[in-house]
């Protein structure tokens, strides 16, 4: 009698959970956001799409805007189920080169891409030998953009090489050699390794480890890397902190210490980096774009952008933005910089503030807002999540 009715109540979960998806579906089809200028170069919006989602209540949905409005990004109803909001470079890899990307995993910390070839590589379990973690190979594709012409091979990984899992996080290539980077983890433990690959002898020429964490009493610690997730080209800086903390009796979290280090691709040379005293408490909002270190720092009055230059070894006058942001527990404000500009997206009282600015000369190049065309099918205090910003030129 048990086993029917565990039956029962499973049946019971299915058809809820898929009657409330439904009925999320249908109350969350009349909302469109909208781009609405206030002043600048209308532009520097034309070709752009800000992939997004958003929070009212207890829906969350996909979208993507533009300067025509927004669309509703259509995903199954398991990949609502897991929040999953792919990259959009994705879209266009798939539409261009359908054969080559069946099967392989959108992540783009796998891929890299160049005006001839799209590289994609993954780490393969084989399953476990003597218990000691699983053994792994290396698979390369190259799809050649010209001819869709694609080619593959395989590298058994040594034997040593055992982990429970591999997470692949960069793809560097340059000179016929592969660098990937990926952080390995074996019984709670972390490592960061460069792997780099001979393309043209297909083997395996290195296994750097850039960081190692072991595991400490009442100490926890974790690899934190600052460049850009969902870049598929070339960074010739790697810039990671390892972090070591512990939580007190009222679960607050206390940093022990908190290195950062600067990895060369071009010569595989790390360096520590040290940040600025005054700059610490907002070092989790660190990132990196091409030769520079940007540190924002976000406030009531609107953001100040501090930038440390690599190559010149020194800070840049910071850049100011000035508007009315308000403090929102949930968002946090959107900042990223492509082909030497800044987009901002930030809460405001009657939206969120969009700015486009040129990081050679600090001028503003557009000014806008993000609003919701109708009000009526969101709770006054949904949340606006903007992941990723595209140029579709």
């Amino acid at each position: 009698m048990k086993k029917y009715w565990k039956t029962i109540l499973i049946s019971l979960i299915i058809v809820t959970t898929i009657g409330t998806y439904y009925i999320q579906q249908a109350m969350a089809k009349g909302v469109s956001f909208k781009i609405e200028t206030t002043s600048g170069n209308k532009g520097e919006i034309e070709n752009l799409i800000l992939q997004a989602s958003y929070k009212s209540g207890d829906i969350i949905r996909g979208l993507h805007i533009s300067k025509d409005g927004s669309t509703n990004q259509s995903r199954s109803f398991i990949g609502e189920l897991i929040g999953r909001n792919n990259p959009l470079m994705f879209q266009k890899y798939i539409e261009e080169h359908r054969s080559f990307m069946r099967g392989k995993e959108l992540n783009p910390g796998q891929y890299f891409e160049d005006e001839d070839r799209l590289i994609y590589t993954t780490f393969q379990s084989n399953g476990r030998k003597e218990g000691r973690g699983n053994l792994f190979t290396l698979q390369i594709d190259t799809l050649d953009k010209h001819t869709n012409d694609s080619s593959s091979f395989e590298i058994n990984m040594p034997d040593q090489v055992r982990y429970d899992w591999i997470n692949e996080r960069d793809v560097y290539v340059e000179n016929g050699k592969i660098k990937i980077l990926a952080i390995s983890y074996l019984n709670g433990e972390e490592e960061l390794h460069i792997y780099t690959v001979d393309k043209n002898k297909k083997d395996l020429e290195k296994d750097s480890i850039l960081a190692k964490l072991a595991s400490e009493e009442r100490v926890q610690a974790s690899i934190n890397i600052f460049n850009d997730n969902n870049k598929v080209q070339n960074e010739n800086y790697l810039l990671y902190m390892v972090e070591k903390y512990k939580y007190l009796d009222d679960d607050k979290r206390e940093t022990i210490s908190g290195k950062m280090y600067l990895y060369n691709y071009l010569n595989n040379e790390v360096k520590e980096w040290t940040i600025p005293a005054e700059l610490k408490p907002y070092m989790k909002s660190i990132f990196l774009n091409g030769t520079d270190i940007f540190i924002p720092v976000h406030s009531a009055n609107g953001l100040e952008l501090n930038r440390y230059n690599i190559e010149k070894k020194q800070w840049e006058k910071p850049l100011s933005f000035k508007y009315p942001s308000i403090e929102n527990d949930e968002e946090e404000p959107f900042l990223q910089i492509t082909d030497g500009k800044l987009y901002l997206v930030d809460r405001v009282s009657d939206g969120h503030v969009f700015f486009i600015g040129d990081l050679r000369t600090g001028e503003s190049l557009y000014e806008g807002k993000i609003i919701i065309e109708n009000k009526e099918n969101l709770d006054a205090d949904y949340s606006l999540f903007i992941e990723q910003l595209y140029n579709i030129n």
